[in-house]
């Protein structure tokens, strides 16, 4: 599965096919949720504000894909 968020300085929509493993807790002056998407070599840490809107709400949606 492929998430997909855009690059700060850029602008540019980048992906990984790491899998959603949760949030982290508020953090730093706007307390932003990071997003934790891990694979078998490493994890990334995306701000939920660059996520996109597609992925957002692929991870907010349980296995089944109804609510």
């Amino acid at each position: 599965m492929k998430h997909t968020y855009k690059d700060f300085v850029t602008g540019k929509i980048h992906f990984t096919r790491g899998r959603f493993d949760g949030w982290t807790p508020g953090t730093g002056l706007i307390g932003a949720k990071y997003a934790i998407f891990r694979n078998r070599a490493s994890e990334i840490l995306v701000p939920e504000y660059l996520l996109t809107k597609e992925t957002r709400d692929m991870i907010t949606q349980p296995e089944g894909g109804k609510l």
